[in-house]
């Protein structure tokens, strides 16, 4: 059984599959750019997207593309999760286009037979600062609307 096991098969199914969830992204990136924002769906399957690469990427040892993959997945995490108001939609869709040409870029040069070389480290550093102006706003935001409803309270105890 050992002997049947193929890491060219493996690689080639890495590929197809994860070009395919790229292709799905990328359509419904383009499908929804307009709105203004993406919905619930579209969140848990931009999440679901990046969660199945970012894993499959870590199984095959391509590491910045691993990294990349997890950090937009944190990003869909924190919407999913939080679902904070006024998520700035056109940034989002370049993020998400940006991370997919870069994903597509290293799958082309696995194909012809490269080493996924690329650094996603600015991407990263891009998606981090994105990641982390969403999470303060919302921290700002809690703050404010604690301090109305002490205020609230302390006019109604008066």
């Amino acid at each position: 059984m050992a002997e049947d096991f193929s890491a060219d098969g493996m690689l080639d199914m890495y590929l197809y599959e994860n070009g395919q969830l790229l292709e799905q992204l990328e359509a419904t990136t383009l499908e929804k750019k307009d709105a203004d924002s993406f919905g619930e769906a579209d969140i848990n399957e931009f999440f679901r997207v990046m969660h199945t690469i970012k894993g499959s990427s870590g199984i095959m040892m391509f590491d910045d593309i691993m990294k990349l993959a997890h950090k937009l997945e944190d990003v869909f995490y924190f919407i999913r999760e939080s679902k904070p108001d006024n998520v700035p939609h056109m940034e989002l869709v370049e993020h998400i286009f940006q991370v997919s040409d870069f994903i597509s870029a290293e799958f082309d040069k696995i194909r012809d037979g490269g080493d996924p070389d690329g650094d996603a480290k600015e991407l990263i550093d891009e998606l981090d600062v994105f990641l982390k102006m969403k999470q303060r706003r919302m921290v700002k935001n809690c703050r404010r609307q604690m301090c109305r409803s002490r205020q609230s309270s302390f006019i109604l105890h008066r």
